[in-house]
Parts: structure tokens; sequence; C-alpha cells
């Protein structure tokens, strides 16, 4: 188990102590329940009276604040504590070549060692696999596929033939990455199936979501761009284009061809019409529904999708609408006059 000084997390935060910093803590915990031997975070003061009861033996805080605690100031507590807990929870990564014997792997895949591929998991044909990696149980790297180093493919995951994956890539269990793309045409006979002879691309420090899926192009690539953040269940249509550091909340699902920019974040279960295309910097609040181009940064929500505090101010609108409803009939009905439908 690792342990640190407050003094060299506080560093690694660009933190300020209040305290004893050659206190040594080995771990994180959560405000209420952290011991002696953990540090833990007060996201804002709102929580001074949790953190003067706190048995923590050290606190990420916003301000100094009355507690017993030595205390670590920084100016973002919620990013400096993903660090601190990065320190010690580590992504994981290969220390040793190791091949499980129930394994298979192609005698023309590369894998640069160190490499650990676990029990049942199938690497093919002409697949290169970068020094650091895991493929975990069950986990399939298809033919030609490319993975670059630190990569962790877990449980059940599939990578479709000639996927390409950058450094430090995170595949959750049971995703799907470079899956056939909804591609069909229909005439006298029926549906006929367009062939899917593209492929995907993702970026460095991407993380891929449980259970999400990413089709493959056409004919072209489906990019994910560098850093970009997918959560689980979201689906990523054919020829996509995934700019950098996109975050992407549960449910997502864009459809073929949409363009996202840099820094795009999709609250839950935003939905995309296909060939559409997003700006960067642009922030869509959960279940909204983009039909048409969103062109200037900023927030927006609803369906139609419209500028954040337009949007709030037809959903007020909205359910105010059969009380509005009600009062016309009143004044119809004193004025002698139709009522409406």
């Amino acid at each position: 188990m690792k342990c640190a000084s407050v003094a060299s997390l506080a560093a690694l935060v660009d933190g300020r102590i209040l305290g004893d910093g050659s206190r040594q803590v080995r771990g994180v915990g959560d405000l209420r329940s952290a011991g002696p031997d953990q540090i833990g975070f007060v996201r804002s003061i709102r929580y001074a009276a949790a953190a003067r009861e706190s048995r923590a033996g050290a606190l990420l805080v916003p301000e100094p604040l009355d507690t017993s605690c030595t205390q670590v100031v920084v100016g973002h507590v919620d990013a400096a504590f993903a660090r601190v807990a990065a320190f010690f929870h580590p992504q994981p990564t290969a220390e040793a070549h190791r091949v499980h014997p129930s394994a298979s792997v192609d005698p023309t895949a590369i894998l640069h060692p160190p490499v650990e591929v676990a029990a049942g998991a199938v690497i093919e044909a002409g697949a290169e696999v970068g020094a650091g990696s895991l493929i975990l149980a069950n986990a399939v790297v298809g033919a030609g596929s490319r993975l670059g180093p630190g990569c962790v493919v877990h449980r059940g995951a599939v990578l479709y033939a000639g996927v390409e994956l950058g450094a430090r890539v995170v595949v959750h269990a049971n995703a799907v990455v470079g899956s056939d793309g909804f591609g069909y045409v229909r005439d006298a006979r029926g549906y006929a199936k367009v062939p899917q002879l593209g492929t995907v691309v993702v970026g460095d420090d991407v993380e891929i979501g449980a259970g999400t899926a990413i089709d493959r192009g056409t004919l072209g690539a489906t990019r994910i761009g560098r850093g970009t953040k997918i959560d689980n269940l979201c689906h990523i249509a054919h020829n996509c284009v995934i700019g950098e550091d996109v975050a992407m909340a549960g449910g997502c699902l864009l459809s073929g061809s949409t363009i996202l920019g840099d820094r795009v974040v999709l609250g839950g279960h935003v939905v995309s019409g296909g060939h559409l295309r997003v700006a960067d910097d642009v922030r869509i609040g959960g279940n909204s529904a983009l039909d048409d181009n969103v062109l200037a940064a900023g927030e927006y929500i609803g369906y139609p999708l419209s500028e954040k505090r337009r949007g709030l101010r037809n959903i007020l609108a909205l359910r105010s609408l059969y009380a509005m409803k009600q009062t016309l009939r009143d004044v119809c009905r004193r004025l002698g006059i139709q009522r409406p439908d």
C-alpha cells in the first residue's frame, strides 16, 4: 500500500498546508468515515460542521476551516481530490509479461512486453498491443488492431478488426469498438446491407464506458479525439467525429456522421440526428435532442434544442400551460364568446 506525507500530496496539487505536513496518509476516504491514515475532501464550506467532526488525518479544503485536521488549501477541491486518489489508485498497467494458458494469441500478433493477457482473452492475427497494456478475461482484440502503450481492455470488451487505440486508452467491460454501422439501402427486394469497410481510430487517454458501442466508418474512420471520456451505454454511429476532451454522460446516442467539436459536454441521454455539427465548447443538458447544427459555444437544453435561458423559460411556460388555458376559458365565458378547445 502506498504511503505519502501530506506535504508531498500538497505539492502534487499545488496546495497550501495548514498543520502537520509530515503526517503520513495511506489513502483517501469520505469526509465522514475517513480514518487518521486517510485524506478526505471538503467540496464547500457547507460541510464545515462535518469537517470539524472528521477523524481524517488530513483534508483538502477550498479555504481554511475550523478543524483540528491538517488541511491542504487548494483552488479546485474536486480536481485535487482526483489527483490524490489517482496517486493512491493509479490506472492498472502490466508489470510483467504474462499470457494465461487459456488465452488465444495468434502467432502473428505482436505483444510489446510487458503485456498481460488474462484467461480466455483472444488476440487475433496481425494485432499489435503496446507495452504495459492489459487484455483482461474474455476480451477480444480483432485482427490487425493496434493498441498503444498502457491500454486496458476490460472483461468481455470486443475490438473488431482494424481498430486503432492510442496510448492509455481504457475500454470497459462489454464495450464494442468497431462494430458495423447501421448501413442499409432498401429496394423492391428489401434491405440490402452496405458493407462497412472503414475503421475506428481512438486518440490517447480516451475512456470508453461499459456497454458502449462505437461503429466503424462506412469507408473512412469513426474518430474519437484525445482525452475524451465516454460514459456507459452510449452509442456512436458510423463516421462520427468526436473532438478532444469531450465528455459524454450515460445513454448518449449519436447518429451517423455527427461531428462534435473540442470540449463539448453532453448530459445524460442526449440524442442527435445524423450529419449534424456541434461547435467547440458547447454544453448540452441531459435528455436534450439535436435536430440542427449548433454553431456557437454556449449552454443548450431541450427539444427542440434552445439556448439554456430560453429553454428554461419554455419549460416553465409548458408547466403553466394548463392553468393558462383554464384562465382563458374563464375569460371567454365571462365575455360570452366561444371557448377554445
